[in-house]
């Protein structure tokens, strides 16, 4: 599906200095690299404004901004849109960002806690119901509202889990659902798991699989900062391809400081931010 697609992307004005043009936005994977201060995080941010609506953020930048789709009419911003205006423009655009939660050295004893920002996201994305964002215990009770679901949403559910299983491997964790207290757990050796038990590495890695998996394979653009930061080389090396796997018409747009990380297959996916700037006349 080549809708919902994202084309190009042109900004005007990044830091009263600088145009931006990236005309060849590919449709399935996009990995921007560039050193430090070269303006990944900052190009990375106005497109999320601009997918949120975000007017108030996009008047601190100062930027003009034109978006170009596949089956979708340009998303056009200026400091004169109104926040009005630019929500009726990117209506009906299936997008998510996926937050990096990167716990510094000092920190990583409290990460354990069940109130840390990695895992109060991640119970939401588990156990909220009809909150504003989809969650697997929305989409589980999908299976007994619409009995004529049941079956596909069921068989969802366990390739999900294979596919996790797959990836905690290594470690030797199972995922499954406690019948007994409807609880999302890890079995380990016998030892059951609790989701706040879990190291910060394998909660991001869960959070970026449930968001995907909760697309339901719809086209989505799926924008993630560094999504290296807190994951197990191996499971660097997979992300894409698991993403992928899990929604073929999903458009990720990334950025990385080590583009190698992501294994074979990738490389012609690279785009250098500093290729993208120009001096503004």
């Amino acid at each position: 599906m080549e809708s919902n697609k994202i084309t190009a992307i042109r900004i005007g004005n990044i830091w009263n200095k600088y145009n931006l043009a990236w005309t060849n936005v590919q449709p399935d994977v996009n990995i921007v690299i560039g050193i430090n201060g070269s303006g990944k995080t900052t190009i990375f941010k106005i497109i999320d404004a601009v997918m949120r609506a975000d007017v108030k953020a996009l008047k601190a930048f100062g930027v003009n901004v034109t978006i170009e789709m596949n089956g979708h009419t340009p998303i056009l911003y200026t400091p004169k849109t109104t926040l009005h205006e630019l929500k009726r423009q990117v209506e009906g655009v299936n997008y998510c960002k996926i937050s990096t939660f990167d716990v510094p050295l000092r920190d990583r004893s409290k990460n354990s806690k069940d109130y840390s920002q990695l895992y109060s996201e991640l119970y939401s994305l588990v156990y909220d119901i009809a909150g504003e964002e989809s969650s697997l215990s929305d989409y589980r009770l999908m299976a007994t509202n619409y009995p004529e679901m049941a079956q596909h949403i069921n068989e969802r559910i366990q390739e999900f889990f294979k596919l996790v299983d797959s990836l905690f491997e290594g470690t030797g964790k199972t995922i499954s659902i406690n019948r007994k207290n409807n609880r999302l757990i890890f079995t380990d050796d016998g030892e059951i798991i609790e989701l706040h038990q879990l190291s910060s590495g394998e909660k991001q890695l869960l959070l970026v699989l449930l968001k995907v998996f909760l697309m339901d394979e719809a086209p989505y653009i799926l924008l993630m900062d560094e999504p290296e930061i807190s994951l197990h080389i191996e499971w660097q090396h997979r992300l894409f391809d698991v993403i992928r796997k899990l929604n073929p018409n999903t458009q990720i747009i990334t950025s990385t400081h080590s583009p190698s990380i992501f294994g074979d297959g990738w490389g012609d996916k690279l785009i250098f931010v500093a290729d993208m700037f120009s001096i503004k006349e």
